[in-house]
């Protein structure tokens, strides 16, 4: 399988790191993770391992992590909505394990979308907001307000300000085919997190289900490498 070429400054400075917490010449710093060659759950990739509430996150590139946060964050009882968008399939969100009798679905929010996305907000754990409900600046910053109030989380496929999180797919690979036979097993996305001012690069591993070889097997996350910018400092 092919794999992303790492910049070695960025794996240099990452390791750095990490040799300064061990040895105790840096303290670890809430927020701040390190080259991790371990995988885990695909919730790692968020705080408390799901999608935030009473904030608003971002996810951009793909509808298949997208479906998997939310089935990571649902639960056993929290509720789900979408609004604005009509390409978001169900079936694609059963197979990720969203259980679609708590989903509500408005694909077209018509002529007040705010005013469709307020009104879920105060009965929905989280709300997703497609491309097709249109917002202002205005009116994104007082669904903001509202999602804090209310303690409901605001998921949106395309840039929203003071979001907690920012998910953006940056490349991706699939395997399972061998020899032009077979089926896809799963796809490996390279993926972008930004929150509180610093940038991460993970690589998050989807299995596909459907079809006799699909591996059985759970997401999982993996840091790739951190993409923050800091001074290089000997350990000694």
């Amino acid at each position: 399988m092919p794999t992303t070429a790492l910049d070695p400054l960025e794996v240099a400075r990452a390791t750095l790191r990490r040799a300064e917490l061990r040895t105790g010449v840096r303290a670890s710093t809430p927020g701040v993770v390190d080259l991790d060659d371990g995988s885990r759950p695909l919730g790692a990739i968020l705080d408390d391992g799901r999608l935030p509430r009473g904030a608003a996150s971002v996810v951009t590139g793909s509808t298949s992590l997208l479906l998997a946060l939310l089935a990571t964050s649902q639960g056993t009882s929290d509720w789900l909505a979408a609004v604005g968008a009509p390409d978001l399939g169900m079936l694609a969100a059963a197979d990720a394990g969203v259980a679609l009798e708590r989903v509500a679905l408005v694909p077209r929010a018509g002529d007040d979308p705010a005013g469709v996305v307020a009104a879920l907000l105060d009965g929905m754990t989280y709300v997703v907001v497609g491309p097709d409900a249109r917002l202002t600046a205005s009116e994104r910053r007082r669904l903001l307000a509202r999602a804090r109030e209310r303690g409901s989380g605001l998921v949106a496929v395309s840039a929203w300000e003071h979001a907690a999180v920012r998910l953006d797919v940056v490349g991706h690979r699939w395997s399972g085919t061998g020899a032009g036979a077979g089926y896809l097993r799963r796809c490996e996305l390279d993926v972008a997190r930004t929150a509180r001012g610093i940038t991460d690069r993970w690589t998050l591993t989807l299995p596909m289900p459907g079809g006799l070889l699909a591996d059985p097997v759970e997401g999982q996350a993996r840091l790739a490498v951190s993409m923050r910018r800091g001074p290089l400092r000997l350990v000694g």
